[in-house]
């Protein structure tokens, strides 16, 4: 983790615990909060994925993208959520992959992440033509199967 990172995540912590400037309000706001157990939760996830551990990595990346964006945390935990959804089998988890970096374009277009991704949503695209391409062939093939034995 980048100690930007770090220090932002410890000041809004620190924040968050003794409710910022005691003299102007008496209890953190709801929002600060919740973006600290997103940033929390997003480091978790990070963790989960050094250690090998993509299961629990995938929940807290999940937990993090549903709730309200905060840049440089959400658009992380997209590409990285997209990428964990490669690996499903039967062809799910491209589709997850594909709408979770069409998410991250929507959302933040000026986003390294979302340059980053470009590769990505390119090759999907086209995995998704080539699949599409061998249903069709599949069903040629059927049908003519079907006329030579008719």
């Amino acid at each position: 983790m980048m100690p930007e990172r770090i220090i932002a995540l410890m000041l809004a912590l620190m924040l968050a615990i003794t409710g910022g400037c005691g003299m102007l309000r008496s209890k953190p706001l709801p929002e600060t909060v919740a973006a600290v157990e997103r940033e929390r939760r997003f480091a978790g996830a990070l963790q989960y994925l050094m250690q090998g551990n993509e299961q629990e990595a995938e929940g807290l990346l999940e937990q993090v993208v549903a709730g309200r964006t905060l840049p440089g945390v959400t658009d992380e935990a997209l590409f990285q959520l997209a990428l964990l959804h490669l690996r499903e089998e039967g062809g799910k988890g491209d589709a997850h992959a594909q709408a979770e970096l069409t998410r991250l374009k929507k959302e933040f277009p000026r986003s390294i992440w979302t340059r980053q991704a470009a590769p990505l949503t390119a090759y999907l695209a086209g995995v998704g033509t080539l699949r599409e391409s061998q249903r069709e062939l599949k069903t040629v093939r059927e049908r003519n199967q079907s006329l030579i034995r008719d």
